[in-house]
């Protein structure tokens, strides 16, 4: 038997007779998530009340602005809002950032509701970490960004009202772009993280199809590629699994039937399931999952200014392939997925379930109306170039624990081309 049918053996014997050894452990970070139509109408103003604020900022994107949901949000507010600061938010601008922290020092705001999509979300992290670290620069929040410390210092709470799928309002991180220098990064601390989340579907309407639906893809990407990159669980693969579901039967719903609220509602908790935060399961001992295509849209974003929501749409699949290809445990994996969602019968090889279970994510995908190739948002391989030489030169990895060649990374971009 040669090493790669070793390996396959090895791997499948893993999947099949591994000790049932885990972790679930609650980082401390959301504290409340409320969910259900008309939840911000009949609940936003008794939860603002639970941190006693006297200057609340509220945040949000500049498209929201002309809409009712705005208007009611502002008006529960009410006499506690001391600013309103729109923007617009994409990747998250450095600047943009600084200006929201300059006006909650202004108003010295003691509370934020953001209350948009991801980005929205992520600068309401970022400004307070701005305020409580006296950052006022764009190249010293950077810089912080760049060599990270923990916050030893009390961050003012936030409220979160998501009008995407993208998920920021439950992780405990937040990513800003330089775009002078082409670099987006992250940084992570559990002080960051909302307090209080409410998925209302009401709220969501504005929000454009094709940016719903895309966020919506973004949210299967996390459950899909850390379900194919990491060992077996018995809780985490359970609530992925049905983050799945949710976001294949519900998306098309709100897609045929655009103000469908009940559809809308279950993709806000398919998504929310994907993570499940503040719950977090791993294995022991814990592992460190590469996530590609996650990772890539960062450089995406900062290099070629792809949408973030879009970004999953065009390398998932094509990340998929390429792990199956490269990694027994991950082809087993997605194999294990197609049967569980019943793309693929009991009885199939590993390697024809897991082509059928990236045929399916790519169809539908396609089927949402939104792009899956690189070059449909313009891309060029010069392009392509650029994002796997900046993917390299941060450290990106294709799989666990290896740093990627640029190489490696050239050749699944081409694939997604």
């Amino acid at each position: 038997m040669g090493p790669r049918n070793q390996e396959e053996k090895s791997s499948s014997e893993d999947l099949g007779h591994r000790k049932l050894t885990g972790a679930i452990y609650f980082a401390p970070t959301v504290e409340r998530i409320l969910y259900g139509a008309h939840t911000v109408e009949e609940c936003l103003a008794r939860e603002i009340e639970r941190f006693n604020p006297r200057r609340v900022l509220l945040l949000t994107a500049r498209s929201l602005e002309p809409h009712e949901v705005f208007r009611q949000v502002r008006a529960i507010l009410a006499t506690q809002l001391a600013e309103t600061f729109s923007s617009a938010f994409e990747h998250v601008p450095l600047e943009s950032a600084l200006q929201a922290a300059a006006v909650a020092r202004r108003c010295r705001a003691d509370l934020v509701v953001a209350f948009g999509g991801g980005s929205v979300i992520d600068a309401a992290k970022a400004l307070r970490t701005c305020v409580a670290l006296k950052i006022g620069a764009a190249e010293a929040l950077g810089s912080f960004m760049q060599r990270p410390q923990p916050l030893r210092t009390k961050l003012v709470p936030q409220v979160s009202i998501p009008t995407t799928l993208s998920g920021a309002e439950y992780t405990r991180s937040f990513s800003a772009t330089d775009f002078v220098s082409g670099v987006k990064r992250s940084y992570t601390d559990s002080a960051v993280a909302s307090r209080i989340v409410i998925y209302d579907p009401v709220v969501t309407v504005p929000t454009p199809l094709s940016l719903w639906l895309a966020s919506g893809v973004m949210a299967l990407d996390h459950a899909v590629e850390v379900f194919y990159s990491s060992p077996p669980h018995l809780v985490a693969d359970r609530l992925k699994l049905a983050s799945v579901v949710e976001l294949l039967t519900y998306l098309p719903q709100v897609r045929e039937r655009f103000g469908d609220l009940e559809a809308r509602l279950r993709c806000q908790i398919g998504a929310w399931l994907a993570d499940h935060s503040p719950l977090r399961a791993q294995d022991l001992p814990p592992t460190s999952p590469a996530l590609p295509s996650h990772a890539l849209a960062y450089e995406l974003g900062a290099l070629c200014s792809v949408p973030y929501a879009l970004t999953a749409c065009l390398t998932l699949p094509a990340c998929m392939r390429w792990a199956a290809a490269k990694s027994p445990s991950a082809l087993a994996r997605q194999a294990q997925l197609a049967r569980a969602l019943e793309f693929a019968e009991a009885d199939m090889p590993d390697e024809v379930a897991s082509h059928l279970l990236a045929g399916r994510v790519h169809s539908f995908i396609e089927d949402l109306g939104l792009p899956t190739r690189l070059r449909d948002v313009g891309i060029s391989n010069d392009d392509v170039a650029r994002v796997a030489r900046q993917f390299v030169s941060r450290g990106g990895s294709l799989v666990r624990n290896a740093s990627a060649s640029e190489a490696e990374v050239l050749s699944l971009l081409q694939s997604a081309w």
